[in-house]
């Protein structure tokens, strides 16, 4: 057992403003001779900080805009991050890479502007809204035909495999399951869990960004035609469905399941125009979806309850529902129309989560909105 070291605040904001000299020394090295002024960004669900530096008494023809990723305490991210952009640059719109110190953890990349996908879709025409999950599915699918050897040999991407996706399952038994003060039913989950690692690692691989939604995708401010991709570092060798259910099943964004299913038939004719390996048919892509879906939306579940508990980042908090939501749909689905082997191990899982799990959640969260 050893001693724990008390860190008071004015260390923390000592740390912080030598962080911040280091990273300004950086980048008059990089802009010699040009005035700039650094903007911080509001964080994310990671440790990497964000700023957007803006160059003043430049040529009119010169760019005077860019991003600054300060990754401290994740230099392996970020160096994992310089490897994935270069495996999918010539296949989709991925920052480019403008100056790096890998030693202190900063990068210069390119600015793909403030617009989100998600503020795209706000007041935005059904019509047009379909035009932009058209674009951003056109656009995964050029990631999909990013070759998996290519991915493996040349870039070391790892498999989404048993033991990944069984630990990000955990998530939810180790963070969600405990902050409602139930009790897991051991057996339920581990059927549960085998029947949707085992029909997912049947599934086409193909390279996973694993956290394509609305707020990784921007709206390129020097081509608005095409979308930016970011927050690609943890991209993995897994399930061609993986990226598509964070798409339609955005933990952010919420459209009827009518619409779901038609941009699911939409992707399945893409990849077929595409000669990408997809199901048989679109209704066997939807069943895909959502065995996918099943194992991504439990994981999301924990990890906003983890990024709460632990890292103190209380606004994920208010996203969960949205998530249940999609899981359920997805249970119901594959309860009534999956395979076999999957119905089998969904259905006490499904009786469990409604006498049991939902009760708690929804008085735990009735409880934390009136708070």
């Amino acid at each position: 057992m050893t001693d724990k070291m008390t860190i008071e605040p004015d260390m923390i904001d000592n740390n912080n403003d030598n962080r911040q000299q280091q990273l300004e020394q950086w980048l008059q090295q990089v802009f010699t001779d040009k005035a700039f002024n650094l903007e911080s960004l509001p964080g994310d669900a990671s440790a990497r900080r964000y700023h957007r530096i803006q160059l003043s008494e430049v040529n009119e023809s010169e760019n005077t805009r860019y991003i600054v990723m300060d990754s401290a305490d994740e230099q392996d991210a970020m160096r994992q991050f310089i490897n994935v952009a270069k495996l999918m640059s010539p296949a989709i719109n991925v920052p480019t890479l403008v100056a790096q110190n890998l030693e202190k953890g900063f990068l210069v990349l390119q600015d793909f502007g403030a617009t989100e996908f998600a503020h795209l879709l706000t007041d935005a025409a059904p019509a047009q809204i379909n035009d932009y999950y058209q674009l951003a599915m056109q656009t995964l699918v050029a990631l999909q035909t990013v070759p998996v050897e290519t991915a493996k040999s040349g870039h070391q991407l790892p498999d989404y495999d048993t033991a990944l996706l069984d630990r990000e399952m955990n998530l939810f038994s180790e963070w969600f399951i405990p902050y409602i003060g139930v009790d897991l039913n051991e057996t339920v989950w581990e059927n549960l869990k085998t029947a949707l690692i085992n029909a997912i690692l049947l599934q086409p691989q193909v390279v996973v960004h694993r956290d394509y939604h609305s707020r990784n995708l921007m709206q390129d401010q020097a081509d608005t035609l095409r979308l930016g991709v970011i927050d690609f570092q943890d991209a993995v060798i897994g399930s061609y469905t993986y990226d598509l259910v964070s798409l339609v099943r955005d933990a952010y964004v919420e459209w009827p399941e009518s619409q779901v299913s038609t941009w699911i038939n939409d992707f399945w004719q893409l990849q077929q125009q595409n000669s990408l390996s997809t199901a048989d048919t679109a209704s066997q892509l939807e069943n895909d979806v959502n065995v996918m879906g099943v194992q991504r939306h439990l994981k999301v579940l924990g990890i906003f309850i983890r990024l709460s508990e632990r890292d103190g980042k209380d606004r994920y908090l208010a996203d969960i529902p949205k998530v249940m939501r999609d899981l359920i749909i997805e249970l119901n689905w594959l309860a009534e129309q999956g395979s076999d082997d999957i119905a089998l191990a969904v259905r006490p899982f499904n009786q469990w989560l409604q006498e049991t799990v939902l009760p708690a959640y929804q008085d735990k969260f009735t409880s934390l909105s009136l708070s």
